[in-house]
C-alpha cells in the first residue's frame, strides 16, 4: 500500500508541472507600437516596420492604400531611424496600392510584400540607397513601376560611386527601358534584374566581373547586350528567356558559362564564344532554336548536360580539342546538323548514347582530327556515326610540336629539346610541349608525349 502511494505522489509531481503549461495564443499582435497606421518594433538602436498580428496561422496586417513610411519614429520619448521593412510586413495586403520607401531603409526582408497584389508603384528617395539595399523581396513584383521622388523610373542611370547592384534590385521592374551603368559598378547581382520586361538593351561596362544568376532572366525584350570585358563568369539562368535577344559574344574574360546561361533565347543566331571559357553548363544554351552553329573554343574542356540541345536550326558545330566530357543530350533534338568537327585527339567522353538524333548519326558527316578516325571508330559513342572523316588538321593538338597535325618521336623529340633548353616557353610552338596541361614543360611531358604515341600506334 505504501509503495502504491509513492509511486501515486510520483506521478503526481510529473504531471503537475505539464499542466500548469499555458498554450500560446491562436492569435496576438506582431508589434510593439503603432504610429499614423503604421506598426512598428524596436531591434536595438533601430526601428522595423513590423508586421502586426498572427491570426490563425498566419502573418497578417490592415495596411492598405497608400503608406508612406517615415526615415524616423519616435517611441516613449526616443527617436529611432527606420531601417527595416520586416519579414512578412506586409504579407497579404491586397488592399496596399503604393509604397513610398525612405533611404533610411537598407533592409527588406523576406515575404515582407507577398501578395501585396494590388500594389501599382514603388517610390523610393535616393537611388543609391536602393542599389545598396539588401533586398530578399521586392514589391515591384507586383508594382512594376519604380518611381525616384514623383519621376518614373524608366530610363536607369546607376549613380557614381555604386560598387554593387544587389540582388533584386529591380526585380520586376517593367517599367524600365534602358539603363547606364558606370564602371564603379564591379558586381550585379542575383535577379537583380529579372522580369524587366520594357528593358531593350544593357551595356555592362569593363569594371564588372560577376553577373549573379537570374540577373537579366526573362527580359523579352532585350535585344542587345554588350558584354564587358572583366566578367569571369555568367550566372545560372543569368539571360534565360530573353526571348527577344539575337547576338551574344561572350568576352575572352569569361571562364565559365553557368547552368541554363542562354536557355531559351529563341532569336539567338550568332554566339561567339571567348577562347578562355572552360566549361558551359548544364542547359547553357538550351531552347535557342534560332542559332545557326556554335564553335566550342579549344579551351573548353567540359560540355554540361542538354548544352544544345532542341537547337532546332543548328547546322554546324565544331568541338574545341581540349573537351573531355559531354553531358547527357548535349545536342539533342537539333536534327538540322548538317557537319560536325571534333578536333580533340582523344574522343571525348559522354554521359549517355544520345547526343545527337539518329538522323544526325545516320547522315552528318563528322570530322576529326588526321590519323584518328579509328580511335572514332572505335568508340563506343562517337562509332555511332556511319560517315567519320579524318582531316582536321589542328595547330593546338597537344604534342604536335612541329605543327604537321600528327603527334609522331619527330614531336618527342622537339619535346626533349625544350626541356633540355629548361623548358623554354619562347618556343613558337611551346603550349603543344605541354603535353600534359600542367602549366609546365618537363620530363612529365616526354613521359606523356611517349604514351600518347604509344596509344595512337595501337589504334
Amino acid at each position: 500500500m505504501k509503495t502504491t502511494k509513492t509511486l501515486m505522489t510520483l506521478l503526481l509531481a510529473l504531471l503537475l508541472p505539464v499542466t500548469a503549461i499555458a498554450l500560446p495564443p491562436t492569435n496576438y499582435n506582431l508589434y510593439e507600437f503603432e504610429v499614423d497606421g503604421i506598426y512598428y518594433k524596436i531591434k536595438g538602436d533601430v526601428a522595423c516596420v513590423s508586421c502586426q498580428r498572427w491570426e490563425n496561422g498566419m502573418h497578417l496586417s490592415d495596411y492598405h492604400g497608400d503608406v508612406v513610411i517615415p526615415s524616423t519614429v519616435t517611441y516613449q520619448g526616443t527617436t529611432y531611424p527606420v531601417t527595416i521593412i520586416d519579414d512578412y510586413a506586409f504579407n497579404y495586403c491586397s488592399g496596399l496600392t503604393s509604397i513610398t520607401i525612405p533611404e533610411s531603409i537598407n533592409t527588406i526582408g523576406g515575404s515582407a510584400f507577398y501578395l501585396c497584389t494590388g500594389l501599382t508603384r514603388v517610390t523610393i528617395t535616393d537611388m543609391r540607397a536602393w542599389c545598396n539595399m539588401d533586398i530578399q523581396f521586392n514589391p515591384l513584383i507586383y508594382a512594376q513601376h519604380l518611381f525616384l521622388n514623383d519621376t518614373e523610373v524608366t530610363n536607369l542611370v546607376i549613380p557614381e560611386g555604386v560598387t554593387a547592384i544587389k540582388n533584386y534590385a529591380f526585380q520586376g521592374c517593367s517599367g524600365l527601358k534602358s539603363i547606364l551603368i558606370p564602371n564603379s559598378v564591379t558586381s550585379i547581382g542575383d535577379n537583380a534584374f529579372e522580369d524587366c520586361s520594357g528593358l531593350t538593351s544593357i551595356s555592362i561596362p569593363n569594371s564588372v566581373t560577376e553577373i549573379g544568376q537570374v540577373a537579366f532572366e526573362c527580359c523579352t525584350s532585350l535585344t542587345s547586350v554588350t558584354l564587358g570585358n572583366a566578367i569571369a563568369t555568367i550566372g545560372n539562368a543569368a539571360f534565360q528567356g530573353c526571348t527577344a535577344l539575337k547576338s551574344i559574344e561572350v568576352p575572352n574574360s569569361v571562364t565559365a558559362i553557368k547552368g541554363a546561361a542562354f536557355w531559351g533565347c529563341t532569336a539567338l543566331t550568332s554566339v561567339t564564344l571567348g577562347k578562355c571559357i572552360t566549361s558551359i553548363g548544364n542547359g547553357a544554351f538550351k531552347g535557342c532554336e534560332a542559332l545557326e552553329s556554335i564553335d566550342i573554343p579549344n579551351s573548353v574542356t567540359e560540355i554540361g548536360s542538354h548544352a544544345f540541345s532542341d537547337c532546332t536550326n543548328l547546322t554546324g558545330v565544331t568541338i574545341g580539342n581540349s573537351v573531355a566530357t559531354i553531358g547527357k543530350d548535349a545536342f539533342q533534338n537539333a536534327p538540322a546538323i548538317e557537319t560536325i568537327t571534333c578536333k580533340a585527339a582523344t574522343p571525348p567522353t559522354w554521359e549517355n548514347t544520345s547526343m545527337f538524333t539518329t538522323n544526325v548519326y545516320n547522315h552528318t558527316p563528322l570530322h576529326v582530327p588526321t590519323g584518328y578516325e579509328r580511335a572514332y571508330m572505335a568508340n563506343v559513342y562517337w562509332g555511332q556515326f556511319l560517315n567519320i572523316i579524318g582531316d582536321v588538321v589542328d595547330d593546338n593538338i597537344p604534342g604536335d610540336v612541329n605543327g604537321d597535325g600528327e603527334v609522331t618521336i619527330a614531336d618527342a623529340n622537339s619535346v626533349v629539346d625544350i626541356v633540355v633548353m629548361g623548358g623554354n616557353s619562347g618556343h613558337s610552338r611551346a603550349p603543344q610541349a605541354d603535353v600534359n596541361g600542367d602549366d609546365e614543360i618537363n620530363i612529365a611531358d616526354i613521359n606523356a608525349i611517349i604514351d600518347l604515341i604509344i596509344n595512337n600506334n595501337q589504334r
